[in-house]
């Protein structure tokens, strides 16, 4: 016997168009994300920075983060089993996009002098350092992210990996290419510095 629908389950269940916006709406953030994938390929170019790996952007979705659809891009990107360099973009359907650094092993080792001195420098405000041991987790609670502090003195040596982000929220939909240009610019000169 199938189990009972609320009436609001039945409204969702009987409305086709749901499921074709959110569908519509899943590919505008992939076409989003594919031009920012040429954007941030133009910023590496101008910055010369040739240091990072130019391995082809990738652009992947899926439907149960949390239970809710998301869209990734990360570029540039090399992920090794100890070696990870990614600069992640990140739409969470319901919730917000984000722009994430994720270094560990080698790639750890030879950016944390930049960004260490990026935080003494508080070029790192409003954003948030990953507290969590999976470094695969994206959300912003408590759990997972600190609001990064510039005056507090972190370990990251320590750190198995390193985790720096910042997030936007979906209402912003119309500012969200100028917070990744202006976000991914940042990470990238403090990189290349």
């Amino acid at each position: 016997m199938a189990t009972a629908l609320t009436e609001y389950e039945m409204k969702l269940v009987t409305d086709q168009h749901l499921l074709l916006t959110k569908n519509k709406i899943i590919q505008k953030v992939c076409e989003f994300f594919g031009g920012l994938s040429e954007l941030y390929k133009n910023v590496i170019i101008i910055e010369s920075s040739p240091s990072l790996n130019l391995i082809t952007p990738k652009i992947s979705r899926g439907e149960n983060y949390k239970g809710l659809p998301y869209v990734i891009l990360d570029y540039p990107r090399q992920f090794g089993k100890v070696d990870v360099f990614a600069i992640r973009t990140f739409f969470w359907w319901g919730n917000f996009f984000s722009i994430t650094l994720q270094l560990s092993g080698q790639y750890k080792n030879d950016y944390l002098p930049h960004i260490e001195k990026a935080i003494d420098e508080k070029l790192f405000e409003s954003w948030y350092v990953g507290s969590s041991d999976d470094p695969w987790q994206h959300h912003f609670e408590s759990d997972n992210y600190q609001p990064l502090q510039p005056e507090k003195k972190y370990d990251f040596e320590d750190y198995r990996y390193l985790k720096i982000a910042k997030k936007i929220p979906l209402d912003k939909w119309d500012e969200a290419e100028t917070f990744f240009e202006e976000n991914f610019k940042l990470l990238i000169k403090i990189l290349a510095s």
